[in-house]
């Protein structure tokens, strides 16, 4: 895998760590990566970031790369966690700027909002699988987790893709090959 772009746009990391299934992995594509930072471009210099069952950290690490100023990753896999912390030594992010939550991701995002956390973007990107996405939504935006105008940005399977319980709070909805990335805001869908 390697970094889009930014600071550190062509620097490989790791994506696999030792002795792990290859299973238990399905990182965001590079195609899916570019077009969402893409569109954040823009918007990333100085911004709080977390990355939502964060594998190998690389969506984070890009927003890191094009100048966030804070990533939190959040990721339940110690193996992962340690690749994280090892693929941003290897690019020598200073550790002021990244925290590392290795554990649940309810009680992470409990624990964020204890602490009184504000994000810009929340991207989340968790197994397909499980039906995460309702539950996920309402802990961000019940949670406050989100500053005003951020985005909980979500990445989803084309063929079964999550719908809000208040259309208004869909600001956009793009696809790429078998994936659908929503893009939600909660402060439109207020009244």
């Amino acid at each position: 895998m390697r970094v889009v772009g930014g600071k550190y746009r062509g620097r490989r990391i790791k994506s696999m760590p030792k002795r792990a299934d290859t299973k238990l992995l399905r990182p965001t594509t590079e195609r899916v990566k570019e077009s969402v930072f893409s569109i954040l471009n823009n918007y990333l210099e100085g911004v709080k970031f977390l990355d939502l069952f964060a594998g190998t950290g690389a969506v984070g690490i890009e927003a890191l790369s094009r100048g966030a100023s804070k990533v939190v990753f959040v990721e339940n896999d110690r193996r992962f966690c340690n690749l994280i912390r090892e693929n941003l030594r290897s690019l020598r992010v200073p550790p002021e700027r990244y925290e590392i939550i290795c554990g649940d991701y309810t009680e992470a995002l409990k624990r964020l909002a204890k602490r009184g956390e504000k994000f810009d973007f929340i991207y989340a990107d968790p197994p397909y699988e499980k039906g995460y996405y309702t539950r996920i939504v309402n802990m961000v935006k019940n949670l406050g987790l989100l500053d005003e105008d951020g985005l909980l940005i979500l990445e989803e399977p084309k063929k079964n893709p999550f719908i809000p319980d208040d259309e208004r709070w869909l600001v956009e909805k793009r696809h790429y090959g078998t994936t659908t990335v929503s893009f939600l805001n909660f402060s439109e869908g207020e009244e």
